[in-house]
Protein backbone atom coordinates (compact mmCIF):
# COMPACT_ATOMS: atom_id res chain seq x y z
CA UNK A 1 0.00 0.00 0.00
CA UNK A 2 1.46 3.58 -1.01
CA UNK A 3 1.74 5.91 2.40
CA UNK A 4 0.14 9.01 3.25
CA UNK A 5 3.85 10.52 2.15
CA UNK A 6 4.09 9.06 -1.06
CA UNK A 7 0.72 10.07 -2.34
CA UNK A 8 0.95 13.42 -0.76
CA UNK A 9 4.13 13.65 -3.14
CA UNK A 10 2.42 11.90 -6.28
CA UNK A 11 -0.59 14.79 -6.23
CA UNK A 12 1.65 17.32 -5.80
CA UNK A 13 3.78 15.84 -9.19
CA UNK A 14 0.00 15.14 -10.69
CA UNK A 15 -0.56 18.42 -10.40
CA UNK A 16 2.46 19.36 -12.15
CA UNK A 17 4.49 21.18 -8.91
CA UNK A 18 7.73 21.38 -7.55
CA UNK A 19 7.90 21.05 -3.82
CA UNK A 20 8.69 24.79 -3.79
CA UNK A 21 5.67 25.77 -5.63
CA UNK A 22 3.92 23.45 -3.86
CA UNK A 23 4.59 24.76 0.10
CA UNK A 24 4.54 28.45 -0.97
CA UNK A 25 0.54 27.86 -2.22
CA UNK A 26 0.05 25.83 0.87
CA UNK A 27 1.86 28.48 2.77
CA UNK A 28 4.81 26.08 4.42
CA UNK A 29 8.22 26.79 3.71
CA UNK A 30 9.89 24.03 1.05
CA UNK A 31 11.69 22.15 3.92
CA UNK A 32 8.09 21.80 5.63
CA UNK A 33 7.40 19.96 2.15
CA UNK A 34 10.07 18.03 2.78
CA UNK A 35 9.17 16.64 5.61
CA UNK A 36 5.80 16.03 4.86
CA UNK A 37 6.81 14.22 2.18
CA UNK A 38 9.80 12.13 3.67
CA UNK A 39 6.80 11.19 6.39
CA UNK A 40 8.78 12.97 9.22
CA UNK A 41 5.86 15.59 9.63
CA UNK A 42 2.49 15.36 9.55
CA UNK A 43 0.25 18.42 7.60
CA UNK A 44 -2.09 20.08 9.44
CA UNK A 45 -5.74 21.33 8.91
CA UNK A 46 -4.84 24.43 7.29
CA UNK A 47 -2.14 22.91 4.38
CA UNK A 48 -4.70 20.28 3.68
CA UNK A 49 -7.60 22.97 2.61
CA UNK A 50 -4.63 24.60 0.74
CA UNK A 51 -3.63 21.95 -1.56
CA UNK A 52 -6.98 20.98 -2.00
CA UNK A 53 -7.79 24.78 -3.30
CA UNK A 54 -4.71 23.93 -5.65
CA UNK A 55 -6.53 20.96 -6.93
CA UNK A 56 -5.13 18.21 -4.36
CA UNK A 57 -7.13 14.84 -4.52
CA UNK A 58 -7.79 15.21 -0.13
CA UNK A 59 -9.65 12.01 -0.48
CA UNK A 60 -6.96 10.44 -2.41
CA UNK A 61 -4.26 11.63 -0.03
CA UNK A 62 -5.82 10.64 2.69
CA UNK A 63 -7.58 7.39 2.18
CA UNK A 64 -5.47 6.07 -0.98
CA UNK A 65 -8.90 5.73 -2.82
CA UNK A 66 -10.59 7.41 -5.61
CA UNK A 67 -14.54 8.78 -5.05
CA UNK A 68 -16.70 6.83 -7.70
CA UNK A 69 -19.17 8.92 -8.44
CA UNK A 70 -22.68 7.53 -10.68
CA UNK A 71 -23.72 9.75 -13.12
CA UNK A 72 -26.87 9.62 -15.22
CA UNK A 73 -25.13 7.42 -17.84
CA UNK A 74 -23.68 4.94 -15.08
CA UNK A 75 -21.49 3.56 -18.23
CA UNK A 76 -19.27 7.15 -17.75
CA UNK A 77 -18.41 7.06 -14.23
CA UNK A 78 -16.55 10.64 -12.97
CA UNK A 79 -14.44 11.42 -10.20
CA UNK A 80 -15.99 13.59 -7.71
CA UNK A 81 -13.39 16.36 -5.88
CA UNK A 82 -13.92 16.98 -2.22
CA UNK A 83 -14.72 20.04 -0.74
CA UNK A 84 -11.31 20.84 0.67
CA UNK A 85 -12.98 24.00 2.62
CA UNK A 86 -15.74 21.48 4.59
CA UNK A 87 -12.57 18.67 5.07
CA UNK A 88 -10.52 21.10 6.50
CA UNK A 89 -13.11 22.46 9.00
CA UNK A 90 -13.62 18.73 10.21
CA UNK A 91 -10.17 17.73 10.92
CA UNK A 92 -10.25 21.20 12.34
CA UNK A 93 -12.95 20.50 14.81
CA UNK A 94 -11.89 17.07 15.07
CA UNK A 95 -8.50 18.44 16.36
CA UNK A 96 -9.91 20.18 18.99
CA UNK A 97 -12.25 18.07 20.13
CA UNK A 98 -10.17 15.38 20.59
CA UNK A 99 -7.75 17.96 22.14
CA UNK A 100 -10.66 18.68 24.49
CA UNK A 101 -10.84 15.21 25.63
CA UNK A 102 -7.52 14.74 26.28
CA UNK A 103 -6.48 12.52 23.27
CA UNK A 104 -4.40 12.56 20.45
CA UNK A 105 -4.35 9.77 17.25
CA UNK A 106 -1.95 9.05 14.87
CA UNK A 107 -2.64 10.65 11.45
CA UNK A 108 -3.75 7.88 9.56
CA UNK A 109 -6.39 7.86 12.11
CA UNK A 110 -7.23 11.22 11.74
CA UNK A 111 -7.39 10.72 8.28
CA UNK A 112 -9.81 7.78 8.96
CA UNK A 113 -12.07 9.73 11.14
CA UNK A 114 -12.40 12.67 9.07
CA UNK A 115 -13.15 11.05 5.90
CA UNK A 116 -16.00 9.35 8.43
CA UNK A 117 -17.36 11.88 9.19
CA UNK A 118 -17.05 13.88 6.02
CA UNK A 119 -18.97 11.17 4.14
CA UNK A 120 -21.28 10.98 6.87
CA UNK A 121 -22.72 14.47 6.36
CA UNK A 122 -22.97 13.30 2.40
CA UNK A 123 -23.43 15.44 -0.74
CA UNK A 124 -24.60 18.81 1.91
CA UNK A 125 -24.02 22.25 0.47
CA UNK A 126 -23.96 24.00 3.84
CA UNK A 127 -22.03 23.45 6.63
CA UNK A 128 -23.94 21.87 9.41
CA UNK A 129 -21.99 22.74 12.62
CA UNK A 130 -24.20 21.59 15.02
CA UNK A 131 -24.25 18.16 13.31
CA UNK A 132 -21.06 17.92 12.61
CA UNK A 133 -20.30 18.88 16.54
CA UNK A 134 -22.87 16.16 17.91
CA UNK A 135 -21.21 13.68 15.01
CA UNK A 136 -17.52 14.61 16.97
CA UNK A 137 -19.26 13.96 20.41
CA UNK A 138 -20.26 10.38 19.62
CA UNK A 139 -16.98 9.68 17.73
CA UNK A 140 -14.98 10.96 20.37
CA UNK A 141 -16.50 8.99 23.14
CA UNK A 142 -16.60 5.92 20.85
Amino acid sequence: MVSFCERLRGERTRLGLNQTDFAALAGVTKKTQMLYEAGDRVPDAHYMAAIAQAGADLYFIITGQKILVPTPDAAAPTWAPIDGEKLGRIIEMLETAAKQAGRRWPSKKLAEVAAEIYNALGHEQQFDQPRVERILKLVINR
